[in-house]
């Protein structure tokens, strides 16, 4: 099955997942139907990766969070990040900081901007991030947390979320008592992550516990964690009956997951990926990181993709050394275009005899 070739109407095998009813923002028309969300990501969610995950299926696409401190000075690497100049399809943007003076500046200044959400990093693990006492750090002091939410509410003229995980560490676990101060602090839906920050990405994610938020908050909850292809998208919805469904590692090379989501969800069998396809999108990314980045930065930003990309495929190894091989992205595409002719196998080296 081709995986831009899905039936539009639901087939009469549907079985829709049982979702539960939610308090929808009136200013979000679009949220009632709004299911696949890519999560933001550093290095990972810019524009061209965007535009291939909605090919497939993602309903909305985030830019890679910033830093509101950044965004308050003026940093231009931090506000090229916000690339979001002509996108006509759903985006937001992501902010974390733990200064609530500067994150209600970088608010004020990213409303000129084109964006459909504003998202505060409450869950973000990296320590570069938390040992400033942002993101999943504001865990562990709620004060703070409320008093930046306020401070960004009182600036925003769009819809605000949150992105949260379970607490800072097992012995202090509080995404109840976070999500229902974010609820009454205003926001739109709330994203848990099913870890703390302790465990990082490490272990599984709790889906029980973002089941229990569910059934706390009258707004709706987007699950996220150890979502990575169909299967464990109707596994997550159905255990929780969340909303949506952030996906964040499990895209990366793997923008075909938002097909396998949306066949769950349209009642079809998840479409198989073939070899050439996964050379096509790869040339399709290069070529619009390099447009987007420059040709240094687009081929180095693209390679983390294509080395997940062909994981597990016959001569997948080999074909990774002849594409990384190059530093330039024509020749880099010549090789996937060989290879989308003749397969991977057929470019593995031939013993000597």
């Amino acid at each position: 099955m081709a995986l831009e070739l899905l039936p539009q109407e639901p087939s009469r095998r549907t079985v829709l997942l049982d979702r539960k009813p939610v308090r929808c923002d009136p200013r979000l028309p679009w949220l009632p139907r709004t299911r696949r969300f890519l999560s933001p990501m550093s290095g990972v969610t810019d524009r061209p990766f965007r535009d291939v995950c909605r090919r497939f299926g993602a309903d909305i696409g985030f830019c890679e969070f910033v830093s509101a401190s950044g965004l308050t000075y003026g940093g231009e690497q931090t506000w090229k990040l916000v690339d979001t100049e002509g996108e006509d399809q759903l985006v937001g943007v992501q902010i974390f900081g733990s200064n609530p003076d500067h994150m209600a500046q970088a608010t004020r200044l990213l409303m000129p901007h084109r964006l459909d959400v504003l998202d505060l990093n409450f869950g973000c693990p990296a320590k570069k991030v938390v040992k400033k006492c942002g993101g999943s750090a504001l865990l562990a002091d709620l004060p703070l947390l409320e008093r930046i939410v306020r401070a960004v509410t009182a600036e925003a003229t769009v819809p605000v979320t949150a992105k949260i995980r379970t607490g800072w560490d097992e012995d202090s676990v509080n995404y109840d008592e976070v999500g229902l101060m974010l609820q009454d602090l205003g926001m739109s839906w709330v994203t848990m992550h099913g870890r703390t920050r302790a465990q990082k990405y490490t272990g599984q994610a709790d889906w029980d516990r973002i089941a229990r938020l569910v059934e706390t908050l009258e707004i709706p909850v987007i699950g996220n964690g150890d979502v990575v292809d169909g299967d464990s998208y109707r596994r997550l919805v159905t255990r929780t009956r969340c909303h949506g469904v952030m996906v964040g590692r499990g895209a990366i090379g793997n923008p075909w997951i938002f097909a396998r989501m949306r066949a769950v969800d349209e009642g079809y069998p998840e479409p198989e990926v073939t070899f050439a396809e996964l050379c096509t999108v790869s040339i399709e990314h290069i070529r619009g990181e390099v447009a987007a980045r420059g040709e240094r930065q687009g081929v180095f930003t693209v390679r983390k993709h294509i080395a997940k990309c062909f994981k597990g495929q016959a001569g997948a190894a080999h074909l990774r050394r002849r594409v990384f091989a190059h530093e330039d992205s024509a020749r880099m595409i010549g090789v996937l275009e060989e290879a989308a002719r003749r397969g991977s196998a057929a470019l593995e080296p031939e013993e000597s005899s």
